[in-house]
């Protein structure tokens, strides 16, 4: 079996620092893109817009759960017919 020797270690060492040389402003670069796309997708301006139209619906919906909860329930079932 191979002993790990001093050369082993400065390969080792030599390979490592490569690595880091080399991916290391990838991913650095990968970073500050997925953070980009992070602003873009706020500075949007469709954004205000869309905030607006969620606002008016929520508006909406809170007027017809009121509506529905401010009806008195029937006193009694209508009678389904069928048919004869």
């Amino acid at each position: 079996m191979h002993d790990f020797t001093i050369v082993d270690l400065g390969g080792l060492l030599a390979a490592s620092w490569v690595l880091v040389r080399v991916l290391g402003p990838i991913a650095s670069a990968l970073a500050r893109r997925i953070e980009g796309r992070e602003s873009i997708t706020a500075a949007d301006p469709a954004v205000p817009q869309l905030r607006e139209e969620l606002e008016q619906l929520h508006e909406r919906l809170d007027f017809l759960e009121r509506a529905v909860a401010s009806r008195p329930p029937p006193a009694e079932l209508p009678r389904t017919r069928t048919p004869v």
